[in-house]
């Protein structure tokens, strides 16, 4: 309860009634007396002073008395903390991937990375930081493909079909017409792929589909540079870790674009990094560390550092919601 809540009790304004019914408790009020508590205009002149005594024995109840000013800062609601704790967390560990990728777009202008790990190990999170590294990137959203929804993975025309209706195209749009229309957008802006649990696809048509895909586009791409600093990318994401480990030819340096450059694999948080993550948010101006958070607690509830259950607790910590809010917010 803020003093915000108490001050419309006070006044006489709406509050929930879970909070009015708290008040009159901590009050001793009759709760039905007093259900229609209103200020008349020709009360007595001490009103207000009763006023303001009730308010100070609230704001000592719940613990608010040292606020001396309604416009003192106050935590704010939790919807309105969701994108500030989404970038925290966005912040922890996976400093390995991140500097890979930035050395390889430093390089070029055109490269494909395996974003993989075990189950469960933050790879839509790391995913997300990297889209964040790339330089200048707009906001135009990535060109993402599930390739599990509706057995999609299952299918080199199907995949087809799914970009084509990504790049407004026909359906029965040729590849070489779709290849174009790729050409023709990178000339003016970013253009990123994100073909989501490649592990659901059996990997001989994973491969097949790279190379009628991704190689022959990288090929095209070579000849049709874009005047300005534009990227051509492609993200894959292996949720289970098992694409790393299978026959899918992989890139392992950066002068090979036409083959996607295997990131290293995502992991468990270490101690440290809970600790530096913890650390670097008890500076933070717009976000408060929970009380009882620690990396100790996060280690011990999450598996010893699992990134999904780190975030889940960083969550319950805050007070929101992982599954209904936060994971919402990821690309």
């Amino acid at each position: 309860m803020n003093r915000d809540t108490i001050s419309k009790f006070v006044n006489g304004k709406f509050i929930s009634y879970s909070y009015f019914e708290e008040i009159c408790q901590k009050l001793g009020l009759n709760l039905e007396k007093i259900a229609d508590f209103e200020i008349e205009e020709n009360e007595p002149s001490d009103s207000s002073e009763r006023l303001s005594s009730l308010e100070e024995r609230l704001l000592g109840y719940g613990g608010l008395s040292d606020l001396k000013s309604p416009s003192d800062p106050v935590e704010p609601p939790p919807q309105h903390r969701f994108p500030v704790l989404f970038d925290r967390i966005l912040e922890i560990d996976f400093k390995e991937q991140s500097q890979r990728f930035k050395q390889v777009i430093e390089l070029q202008r055109t490269a494909g990375f395996l974003v993989h790990g075990e189950p469960c190990y933050g790879q839509q999170f790391l995913l997300n930081r990297l889209l964040r590294l790339i330089p200048g990137r707009q906001n135009q959203s990535p060109i993402k493909i599930d390739v599990s929804s509706s057995g999609v993975g299952k299918s080199i025309p199907n995949l087809w079909r799914e970009l084509t209706a990504c790049l407004q195209l026909p359906r029965e749009a040729t590849p070489t017409e779709i290849m174009d229309r790729v050409c023709d957008r990178w000339q003016t802006q970013d253009v990123i792929f994100v073909f989501y649990t490649v592990d659901y696809m059996p990997q001989s048509m994973l491969s097949e589909w790279l190379q009628e895909f991704w190689e022959p586009l990288v090929t095209r791409a070579k000849k049709t540079l874009p005047q300005g600093d534009r990227y051509l990318l492609m993200f894959l994401v292996d949720n289970c870790g098992s694409v790393g480990q299978s026959n899918v030819r992989l890139a392992e340096n950066f002068e090979q674009p036409e083959y996607p450059l295997r990131l290293p694999p995502a992991s468990l948080f270490p101690r440290e990094a809970l600790d530096e993550w913890i650390d670097n948010l008890s500076i933070s101006s717009q976000l408060q560390i929970p009380t009882g958070l620690t990396a100790n607690v996060l280690l011990e509830r999450s598996d010893n550092g699992v990134p999904h259950y780190v975030y889940e607790e960083i969550c319950r910590h805050c007070g929101l919601s992982w599954e209904g809010v936060l994971a919402k917010w990821l690309i």
